[in-house]
């Protein structure tokens, strides 16, 4: 698998923190805390689920952090580790369902009003699957190679789950 290549300031906080700098590792968490939750946000489609999900998520990086070999695979680690969390939350929320209108009530503003204009209301009509990996690679900025590794998953299954989740919108922004 070909690692991603990151940002030279992103490797550098990532080994700071590893290296004990407790300045690095609150940057470092502070840099990506908004991007996962709207990630976990996502899976668990309850707003105090997710930040529950989050704060555990944040609390185990910032544990790990040392077991992380490769620094160039933190974005990737990091969403692993919130995916894998929220889904958790999700299972150990038992408080009662919203009703759909109450849930899109309750959510906050899209993470980014330009992009998400046309297609977020269609984009809760995908399948979960592949509207994780539509997010995280159009929203989130992470390439498929590291959807791949955060998702475990392979890089085919990404791919076509893109497409499949790419085709799915066009057909229900053309009204079908």
């Amino acid at each position: 698998m070909k690692r991603p290549e990151p940002g030279a300031g992103l490797l550098l906080s990532v080994v700071r923190a590893q290296t004990g700098d407790r300045q690095a590792l609150d940057r470092l968490l502070r840099d990506h805390q908004a991007a996962l939750y709207r990630h976990v946000r996502t899976i668990t489609g309850n707003g105090d689920v997710a930040l529950d999900a989050l704060q555990n998520s944040l609390l185990l990086i910032a544990r790990r952090l040392g077991s992380l070999r490769d620094p160039r695979w933190f974005r990737a680690w990091a969403y692993r580790i919130a995916t894998r969390e929220a889904v958790r939350a999700s299972k150990r929320d038992v408080r009662l369902q919203l009703l759909p209108a109450e849930a899109a009530a309750q959510a906050g503003p899209p993470p980014d009003p330009a992009l998400l204009r046309d297609c977020a209301d269609r984009l809760d009509a995908l399948p979960a699957a592949a509207q994780i990996v539509v997010r995280l690679h159009y929203f989130e900025g992470l390439t498929l190679v590291e959807i791949a590794e955060a998702l475990e998953i392979p890089t085919g299954t990404v791919k076509s789950r893109l497409a499949y989740g790419l085709a799915r919108l066009r057909a229900l922004m053309a009204g079908g």
